[in-house]
């Protein structure tokens, strides 16, 4: 009887037990998701910003400038101290660097660097290694060190740092850097028509750098520039920066009257990030005899030690297989009347071009070309058109 009564005690005391551990455990739960739903929903000054608007600052701004770019880049900083959406906001800075004009400035790589938190992204074991710990964090960081290379942006050591800090020794931001940092001097002067930086942004300047640059096969050649207000009926008022070696002048006096040249383009120059156009003077190519000879052939067998043999020169750098180049030009204008202008300028150096006529073949909506021609009885030239039907 006593030990019924003991049993009974000790199973209403555990059923009680139970009870109250379960109201315990479920109390401590709603507490806690309460407590956590409170944490998510508590408003902070300092992280309360969305990202988003710091992203669209650098479309809204007026002034894009290398100041205004630093100062949304601290801006995001000093709002975003857990630096939520730093991967796209890094994207976004990286689009918008060429319009501020910082895209050559060393300074502001590193302060857009700098917005990746530190340590973070450091691989702790073999593993995270080899599986490319933080994928997006890195590609973000390459796609940075790409821009660099692209501007010819040489990193430094303290970039080194910021790298080492942020991926570790064995993140793919750091052998990008270390490629960087070997190969970028080997190239940095190999260009062999160099151009200051930043580049200029006078056409004409950029019109004498292209002209040398194309016309640097012949050390011979000589850069000319005219104006067209010193022709007579020229109806733009422009520059022209010529390009004719004395090889180029050689082969205009013994081209044949009765073949027209050709003015043709106008063809694409960089010089720098800048595009130029360029017009030639060209001719016909030149025929080359094939005399076919059996080599096997020896019922006239010649002694080479009494025979005269004709030497026939080599052609020359400006003789190509389509066509002959005479001159290269670019106008302030690219227009015909321009060109038009450059052939009398031409032809006062080179008689010759007041009886060849010189038919103008330009990629333009002109249908018809144009072309000059000497009248009978008349000393002037005149524009042509020339009926193609």
């Amino acid at each position: 009887m006593l030990s019924q009564i003991t049993r009974n005690v000790l199973a209403s005391s555990v059923s009680v037990l139970l009870k109250q551990s379960l109201r315990e455990t479920q109390s401590r739960t709603w507490s806690r998701a309460v407590h956590i739903s409170q944490y998510r929903g508590k408003k902070n000054d300092k992280n309360d910003k969305p990202s988003a608007l710091v992203l669209h600052a650098f479309a809204n701004i007026e002034n894009k400038e290398r100041e205004t770019f630093l100062d949304i880049l601290r801006q995001y900083k000093n709002n975003n101290e857990m630096r939520r959406g730093h991967v796209e906001f890094i994207q976004v800075a990286l689009k918008y660097m060429d319009e501020f004009g910082v895209n050559r400035d060393l300074a502001v790589y590193k302060s857009l660097l700098d917005v990746l938190p530190k340590g973070k992204f450091v691989p702790r074991n073999y593993f995270q290694d080899i599986f490319m710990h933080y994928p997006k964090q890195q590609e973000v960081a390459v796609h940075l060190l790409c821009k660099m290379e692209h501007n010819s942006v040489m990193p430094d050591s303290e970039m080194e740092d910021m790298l080492l800090n942020i991926f570790g020794k064995h993140g793919l931001p750091l052998k990008k850097f270390w490629r960087m940092v070997y190969w970028m001097p080997k190239f940095a002067n190999l260009n062999p028509w160099p151009c200051p930086r930043p580049a200029p942004k006078d056409p004409l300047v950029l019109a004498r750098l292209a002209m040398n640059k194309i016309s640097s096969v012949d050390v011979q050649t000589k850069i000319t520039e005219f104006k067209t207000k010193d022709i007579e009926d020229a109806i733009d008022n422009t520059w022209i920066v010529s390009a004719m070696s004395s090889v180029q002048e050689e082969l205009l006096q013994t081209h044949s009257p009765n073949n027209p040249i050709f003015v043709e383009g106008p063809y694409t120059v960089w010089v720098a990030d800048q595009c130029i156009d360029y017009f030639v003077l060209r001719g016909e190519a030149k025929e080359k005899k094939n005399d076919y000879e059996n080599p096997d052939d020896v019922s006239d067998i010649k002694i080479p030690f009494w025979d005269k043999k004709e030497i026939i020169p080599a052609p020359t750098v400006h003789e190509q297989s389509d066509g002959t180049y005479f001159a290269m030009c670019a106008t302030g204008t690219s227009s015909k009347d321009s060109l038009l202008s450059w052939i009398r300028c031409l032809q006062k150096t080179n008689p010759i071009l007041n009886v060849i006529p010189v038919v103008f073949k330009l990629s333009s909506s002109m249908k018809d070309p144009l072309y000059i021609d000497k009248d009978e009885n008349d000393d002037k030239n005149e524009i042509v058109q020339r009926d193609n039907r």
